[in-house]
């Protein structure tokens, strides 16, 4: 994970970086970012090591058990921790929502600072630095996603929430994207129970879900991807193959095998049909090529995949603190106060325009409502 960044930008991006951004030094015991503050700075840590902690609903009768039952100290709880070559404030970044964590400095700190409007501005004036920086977070996203899910939802049977934007995540495309996968994919239909992608497979198709709803499942496989791949080999219906856990369900506009145009790793999830279904495809590979041939594709479609990744890992840290809100549902909401779960109104026309998009897209292939 530290050398992500490192392999994802070129000389010239990290030239930029180190030349724009605002060395500082963090003491140790420094809180960094605190949980339910708005953030709107970018960190590279260069040096040191961050604890990364959720503090947990204390109206909540279920935070409160666990906290009993595990020995938290109130009812915080520390869910990673961040070194050098990693990156801070990467999840506000998408969404301008405030903080879902605290970050705090165990030991002295060095980190590279960058403010949002800065680095946006940087990532809207070069195609080719955003895909690769995009690239680059979501590669860290997916990583803390599954070190979550690995660490957290079995034992606790915590499910991610559905995502609720996806209207938002086509509004980062535009009309030429969406024409491009209607021109270069099909539509595809299976049944109920059908497993779409399986855990420890490669992955050869993207899907795009138009009708119905999906399980997911997640498997923590220790074989290598070499004795994976020779057992898939010798086993041609898979029986072997345990479909994981449930973690998620996924609806309409979803992406499935997103984490494949990312990551090379053979899938860590399965996909199972929970009533029949209407799926745009295209292949992986074909659409990898055609990625690497145009930049400014790629860096929307990275940012796409990297705002999925960042929604479903905030979905996951909410589960984990157990809802905790500014507001109780029936109570009376505050102009002066800001909410986690808030829309932000600049965003509310890239909402409205991706909800066209995804419906001009289902009335351009025809698909029933």
């Amino acid at each position: 994970m530290k050398k992500v960044l490192i392999e994802q930008l070129s000389k010239s991006d990290i030239r930029w970086m180190i030349a724009n951004g605002d060395r500082q030094e963090v003491a140790a015991g420094t809180v960094l970012i605190r949980q339910q503050r708005a953030i709107e700075t970018f960190y590279i840590v260069l040096e040191g090591a961050f604890s990364v902690t959720i503090q947990a609903d204390s109206r909540s009768a279920l935070a409160s058990a666990f906290a009993v039952l595990e020995n938290f100290v109130n009812l915080e709880e520390e869910i990673a921790q961040v070194t050098s070559g990693e990156v801070l404030g990467e999840l506000s970044f998408f969404n301008m929502i405030p903080s879902a964590i605290t970050v705090k400095a165990i030991e002295n700190s060095v980190v590279l600072a960058f403010p949002y409007q800065k680095l946006l501005a940087r990532l809207n004036q070069n195609s080719e630095f955003a895909s690769r920086f995009y690239h680059a977070i979501a590669i860290l996203l997916l990583n803390r996603f599954e070190h979550l899910v690995k660490k957290f939802t079995q034992n606790r049977n915590l499910k991610i929430p559905p995502l609720q934007d996806v209207p938002l995540l086509f509004g980062e495309l535009n009309d030429s994207d969406i024409d491009w996968m209607i021109q270069h994919s099909q539509i595809e239909e299976c049944s109920t129970d059908t497993i779409l992608i399986q855990s420890g497979q490669p992955v050869e198709k993207i899907y795009i879900l138009l009708r119905g709803s999906v399980s997911v499942s997640f498997s923590e496989e220790n074989k290598s991807s070499l004795t994976r791949l020779f057992s898939i080999l010798e086993t041609e219906d898979h029986i072997n193959f345990s479909p994981g856990y449930e973690i998620s369900k996924i609806s309409k506009g979803e992406i499935l095998g997103d984490t494949a145009l990312i990551d090379a790793r053979l899938s860590n999830y399965t996909y199972k049909a929970l009533e029949n279904l209407q799926l745009l495809s295209i292949k992986k590979e074909y659409l990898l090529i055609k990625l690497q041939q145009n930049p400014a594709r790629a860096s929307r479609f990275y940012r796409v995949i990297a705002m999925l990744l960042s929604a479903r890992l905030q979905g996951l840290i909410s589960r984990l603190g157990y809802g905790r809100d500014s507001y109780r549902i029936g109570q009376e909401l505050s102009e002066n106060l800001s909410y986690s779960d808030e829309i932000d109104l600049d965003e509310i026309d890239n909402i409205t325009l991706g909800g066209a998009r995804f419906n001009w897209m289902l009335q351009r292939l025809k698909v029933l409502f």
